[in-house]
């Protein structure tokens, strides 16, 4: 067993950058011509941790007549990999949805919480193993 906390801290970097954009959201919703941003997070590497791995603006194709989902930029709309999840967009205002945002952050705030507690839990434990060598 490693006792790094890089990936913690890593995380928690990541996790900032999503809740950044969330509030970003919130703050602008009632702004017309706004366009949603959603971060992308990743696995770190070798495949530890995790970081940012885009920050895309969520954009309508059409004036959202036919409720036409919110996609990436340039992305494919592969809603079989679930990493592209559709949202309606009506067409009027910024096509930010307030709970889906409320959600994000609540999110950002439970895991940023674990990665502050497993921090808290290394650094006691190696407090206990040098207390052990002395």
């Amino acid at each position: 067993m490693t006792l790094d906390v890089n990936w913690n801290l890593q995380a928690i970097s990541a996790l900032d950058v999503s809740a950044m954009a969330a509030s970003e959201n919130i703050a602008n919703a009632n702004s017309d011509n706004y366009r949603p941003v959603r971060v992308e997070l990743e696995d770190g590497v070798g495949g530890k941790g995790v970081r940012v791995a885009d920050i895309v603006e969520l954009t309508s194709t059409t004036s959202g007549l036919d409720n036409t989902p919110l996609v990436p930029d340039g992305r494919p709309t592969d809603y079989a990999s679930g990493l592209i999840r559709p949202t309606s967009y009506t067409g009027e205002g910024s096509g930010v949805d307030i709970a889906r945002e409320m959600v994000d952050l609540i999110q950002v705030e439970r895991a940023f919480s674990a990665n502050v507690a497993a921090i808290g839990n290394i650094d006691s434990m190696t407090g206990n193993i040098l207390n052990m060598m002395a």
